[in-house]
C-alpha cells in the first residue's frame, strides 16, 4: 500500500525522532492538524539517547498521563549517579531523590531512545495519526503570498503548511532554508567541524555472566581518568512476546577516546578500552567485565551548538519552526538531548495552540492580529533553556575528559567536597532533572 501524502495540512512536523514525536502528540492532544515525516525508513533512526529525566516525563504526562508510567517500567530508575575514579575511588554521588518533594519521578531513567520513541508512537497511532515514512524534504519554498510554505519530497509529492516544524536533526535542511545560523555558543562561530570535537564510541553489549560487581545493575556510573570517561548504563532487554523486559546483563556503554574509532566498533576495541581504563583496569579487588556479544555500536563527534533563533517568519505569516537537535547541540554529559527535545515539542505546540487562538479572536473581534510575540516567546524561552543546560553539560565535559594537570584535580575535588552537602546535592539533581525550565504559566 502507498503511503501517500494529503495536498495540504496545517502543521508539518518534519522529523520523527521525540522532538518531533512530542509536539505531534501536544498537537494532537489540542485537536490541531498536523502531518509528520521522516526521511528514513521505520525504525532506522541511529539513536544514541539512554537517559529520560523528570522534565520529560512531567511533560509527556500533562499529555497522556499513562505514557510516562509505561516508560517508567520499561526502563531502570537510576536514583543516583556515581563518578568514580579510575582506582575505583568514589568521587561523587549525585542523589536523585533529593527532588522528591516536587515530582515523583525523583530519578534518571534508563531506557534506550528507541524504545521511548516506539511509546510515543503508540499513543500518537492510537488518535488516528501515524508517521509518514522514507519522506525527504528536497525543496521549500513561500506560496501564497508567504502564508503557506510549500514542502517538495524527494518522492514527487508536495504538501503545503502554515506552519513547519523542523525537527530534522542537527543538519537541519529546514533551518538551513530558513537562514538561521548554528554557532558555537562560546566562539560565535558556525559549528563546524573542528579540532575541539570531542569524540565518543557508544555500544550496547551483552557482559558474560557473573558481572562483576564493580558494575551496577541499578544506576549510571560514570569513570573519568586520564584518556576520556568510561560509562555504564544498565539497560533492560526487549519485551518478548508481551513478557516484562528482563535485566540481562545488557548494557549501553559510552567511551570518550582520542583517537578515530572504526565506524562500527567491534568486541575486541570495545574490549581493549575496558581493559585499559574501565571498571576493574586498575583495581585488584574486581575483574573487568567481558563483552560477550555487541548489539550495536557507533561513533560521533560532538561539539556545542545553538541557533540564534527558533523561529523563522514568512512575511504572510508562515512559520518555521525549531525543535531539539535542530536547534541546539551538545555532548552526552547529563543526559539532556532527547529530554530538552521533548519539552521543545510540547512547548512549541502549545505556542501554535496560543498562536491560531489568538489569530481566531482579532478576526473575529475585527481587530488586528498582533501575535507574534507568542511565538518570539517560545523562541526566547527554548533558547534560554538551550543555552544553560549547554553551559551545565560543558562544564560536565571539563571534568568528564579525564584531562591531567592541578585544573581538573581541583574541579574533580571541588566537586566531591560539596556534593555531600545535601543541599548542594540537591541543587545539583535539580539542574540535572530539567524542572527549572518549566514555562511558567
Amino acid at each position: 500500500m502507498t503511503d501517500l501524502l494529503p495536498s495540504s495540512t496545517e502543521v508539518c512536523i518534519v522529523g520523527a525522532g521525540p522532538s518531533g514525536l512530542a509536539c505531534a502528540l501536544a498537537l494532537a492532544a489540542r485537536q490541531i492538524p498536523f502531518v509528520i515525516v521522516d526521511a528514513l525508513h521505520a525504525g532506522h533512526n541511529s539513536s544514541r539517547a539512554v537517559l529520560m529525566q523528570a522534565s520529560a516525563l512531567e511533560a509527556l504526562g500533562t499529555l497522556h498521563p499513562q505514557l510516562p508510567e509505561e516508560l517508567v517500567s520499561g526502563g531502570i530508575q537510576s536514583k543516583t549517579l556515581t563518578t568514580i575514579d579510575r582506582q575505583e575511588r568514589l568521587l561523587f554521588r549525585l542523589r536523585m531523590t533529593e527532588i522528591a518533594a516536587y515530582t515523583k519521578y525523583a530519578f534518571s531513567l534508563l531506557i534506550p531512545q528507541h524504545q521511548v520513541e516506539h511509546r510515543m508512537r503508540e499513543y500518537m497511532q492510537g488518535g488516528g495519526n501515524s508517521v509518514h515514512w522514507n519522506k525527504r524534504v528536497i525543496d521549500v519554498k513561500e506560496v501564497v503570498e508567504g502564508s503557506q510554505y510549500e514542502l517538495r519530497f524527494e518522492s514527487g509529492e508536495i504538501l503545503t503548511a502554515r506552519y513547519v516544524v523542523a525537527a530534522d536533526g542537527s543538519k537541519s535542511f529546514l533551518r538551513s532554508f530558513a537562514g538561521i545560523r548554528f554557532v558555537d555558543p562560546y566562539t560565535k562561530k558556525d559549528a563546524g567541524p573542528g579540532n575541539n570535537d570531542l569524540s565518543f564510541v557508544v555500544a550496547d553489549v551483552l557482559f558474560a555472566s557473573p558481572l562483576p560487581t564493580n558494575v551496577p545493575r541499578d544506576g549510571l556510573q560514570m569513570m573519568i581518568g586520564p584518556g576520556g570517561v568510561v560509562i555504564t548504563a544498565p539497560m533492560l532487554g526487549e519485551d518478548s512476546a508481551g513478557a516484562p523486559p528482563q535485566n540481562n546483563n545488557l548494557f549501553r556503554l559510552y567511551f570518550g577516546v582520542s583517537d578515530t574509532p572504526p565506524p562500527s566498533p567491534d568486541a575486541a576495541y570495545l574490549q581493549a578500552i575496558l581493559d585499559a581504563r574501565g571498571p576493574g583496569s586498575h583495581s585488584k579487588l574486581h575483574p573487568v567485565p567481558q563483552i560477550a556479544k555487541v548489539l550495536d555500536s557507533s561513533r560521533y563527534r560532538t561539539r556545542p551548538a545553538l541557533v540564534d533563533r527558533y523561529v523563522h517568519r514568512a512575511k504572510g505569516g508562515a512559520y518555521i519552526l525549531l525543535v531539539g537537535d535542530s536547534a541546539h547541540k551538545h555532548g552526552p554529559a547529563g543526559g539532556q538531548g532527547m529530554n530538552m527535545g521533548i519539552c521543545d515539542g510540547i512547548e512549541l505546540a502549545q505556542a501554535i495552540d496560543e498562536y491560531r487562538k489568538s489569530a481566531f479572536d482579532a478576526e473575529k473581534s475585527g481587530t488586528p492580529h498582533d501575535a507574534v510575540q507568542i511565538m518570539d516567546a517560545y523562541s526566547t524561552h527554548r533558547r534560554s533553556v538551550a543555552a544553560q543546560v549547554i553551559d551545565m553539560v560543558e562544564s560536565m565535559t571539563q571534568m568528564e575528559t579525564g584531562a591531567q594537570g592541578w585544573g581538573p584535580y581541583f574541579r574533580v575535588t571541588a566537586l566531591w567536597a560539596v556534593s555531600k552537602v545535601p543541599f548542594v546535592n540537591g541543587v545539583l539533581a535539580w539542574k540535572i532533572s530539567g524542572l527549572g525550565h518549566a514555562k511558567k504559566t
